[in-house]
């Protein structure tokens, strides 16, 4: 197995490269032809063309959110009347930096409301589908221009991708009773409100670019995920779209699930508390009064491990329900839904919270961990995967992670969404990108990112001849799914909606398989109302 050091090493170069590529997005070249300039909500824009495709990037659908609009709902973005160029990237929301010695990738700003917009050229007088991408990052992480850029979905699929900011950490969800006081009750719920907005925007704006407002999916991955389940559950979203995928993000059992009101309280107090804001009558303000360095002072800023802070909250107003609840209530019931998780998921969480801290877990490290997460069900989990069962605890502890955290959840909400009358098509994304290799073997969480998009970070993302063509099957899938409702296209025939059927996905070949619930333990997961 490589050590700690060779991953720091690949990822210190990774941030180089992201570096580099996210200054080639942005870097202002030759003068934009005027054919490209359109006018929104906030004043006229102009884009670039590039790669069969025009971009609009970093054009603001909301204002500022500093001072008194920070732990509060978006407020309209300033007009402005000159032609703005739209091309870069706004900065990202303030976030603690995941790379190796807190280098940042991107600029942050409080300034960050900003959504970038992927064209196909001449599409005048064409009402297109809108795809909106909620990114993930487990609610502290991620940003729009991680996404840069999905030309061949936008180009050969015949659809507008737009891919919004919103505010994640406590800046996008915390929760105090002096905030539902002064807000109508709304309480950790702000970024989700900046998804809102950035869907209002699109409602408003995308005839503009040849868009069908009356024709959006939105899609998302990981905290993404979870970001569309919070929309189907959220009585405010209703209207602003269609259709929705849901890629390893589950609408159930997730530690991502809303918590409610009084846990998210005492989450946001614990945290006001750690830096210096203790009294319940100054606290707002006190959390006002610090700079963004200082907010993003806690290890709840960071992924460090499954049990997170940060999420969006059931705060009676926003959110009044969990996902899984409203969507066996019927919340998608005329909205179509795929749904899925990667065959590997876990390896990506050793990677990032073993490996990356210099530990290979072992036997002690598997019973400890399971204790700590499950608390009375470990017992239960432990029994189902003891570690001799595998060729190590971190094979043990990975099937863990897949099955409880990504596989089961997605099962779960496909049967709460075709309870509540929904028509739904779940999938297994089965490709390892990179191999079996020790540090991110299989099908891990994010592996099926680069074949839905075609560069991250401005970065072409090279696939082999049948990676590549499995990369064109998943996006003409999702942009049928856009146009019609309806993912099934002639590589993906047998793709069923019945309980229980999964589309297997892979290089190797496309199946229909009827065991996975038995392959990932479904009946102990069923047994655990909320799973980390």
């Amino acid at each position: 197995m490589r050590s700690p050091n060779f991953i720091r090493q690949l990822l210190a170069a990774a941030v180089v490269f992201a570096s580099a590529g996210a200054a080639v997005v942005v870097s202002p070249a030759a003068a934009t032809p005027d054919d490209t300039v359109v006018t929104v909500s906030g004043g006229p824009i102009s884009g670039r063309h590039t790669n069969g495709i025009v971009e609009y990037l970093g054009v603001p659908f909301a204002a500022a959110t500093t001072g008194e609009n920070r732990f509060a709902p978006a407020r309209p973005a300033v007009p402005w009347t000159d032609v703005r160029a739209a091309v870069a990237h706004g900065p990202q929301c303030p976030q603690a930096s995941p790379a190796p010695f807190g280098l940042a990738l991107q600029e942050s700003s409080e300034d960050c409301l900003s959504i970038d917009i992927y064209v196909p050229e001449n599409p005048a007088g064409v009402n297109l589908p809108v795809m909106v991408w909620l990114y993930g990052g487990a609610f502290v992480l991620g940003s729009n221009a991680q996404y840069d850029s999905p030309d061949r979905l936008v180009r050969e699929g015949k659809v507008i991708v737009a891919i919004p900011n919103y505010r994640v950490g406590p800046f996008g969800f915390l929760a105090l009773p002096e905030l539902a006081d002064s807000t109508g009750g709304i309480t950790g719920t702000y970024g989700t409100l900046d998804q809102q907005a950035a869907l209002r925007w699109v409602q408003e704006n995308a005839a503009a670019f040849g868009g069908d407002p009356g024709n959006v999916t939105i899609f998302g991955e990981s905290a993404g995920g979870m970001s569309v389940c919070t929309q189907l559950a959220s009585p405010l979203a209703q209207g602003l779209f269609h259709r929705a995928i849901v890629q390893s993000g589950s609408c159930a059992r997730s530690p991502l699930s809303p918590p409610d009101r009084e846990l998210a309280f005492q989450r946001s107090a614990d945290y006001a508390a750690s830096l210096g804001c203790h009294d319940p009558h100054t606290r707002l303000n006190c959390l006002r009064a610090l700079p963004v360095e200082k907010l993003l002072d806690s290890p709840s800023a960071e992924l460090h491990s499954m049990a997170i802070t940060w999420s969006p909250v059931q705060d009676g107003v926003v959110l009044t329900s969990t996902p899984e609840e409203a969507l066996a209530a019927g919340a998608a019931r005329d909205i179509p839904l795929v749904v899925g998780s990667n065959a590997d998921e876990g390896a990506a969480f050793i990677a990032l919270l073993d490996y990356l801290k210099g530990t290979i877990p072992d036997e002690s490290d598997y019973l400890t961990w399971a204790q700590e997460l499950f608390g009375d069900n470990a017992g239960q989990v432990l029994h189902r995967y003891p570690s001799a069962d595998f060729p190590s605890p971190v094979k043990a502890k990975e099937k863990v992670l897949t099955d409880g955290f990504f596989a089961c959840p997605a099962l779960f909400t496909a049967e709460a969404a075709r309870a509540g009358g929904a028509e739904v098509w779940q999938y297994r994304f089965n490709e390892a990108p990179l191999g079996q290799n020790p540090l991110l073997p299989g099908a891990f969480h994010a592996a099926e990112l680069p074949y839905v998009f075609t560069d991250l970070f401005g970065i072409p993302i090279p696939l082999p001849p049948a990676g590549d063509q499995l990369s064109r099957r998943i996006q003409q899938s999702w942009a049928r799914f856009a146009h019609t409702g309806d993912p099934v296209t002639a590589d993906f025939a047998d793709w069923p909606t019945t309980p229980g059927a999964t589309l297997e996905m892979s290089s190797a070949g496309i199946s229909t398989g009827d065991s996975f619930a038995a392959q990932h333990h479904c009946d102990l997961w069923s047994g655990i109302s909320r799973i980390g």
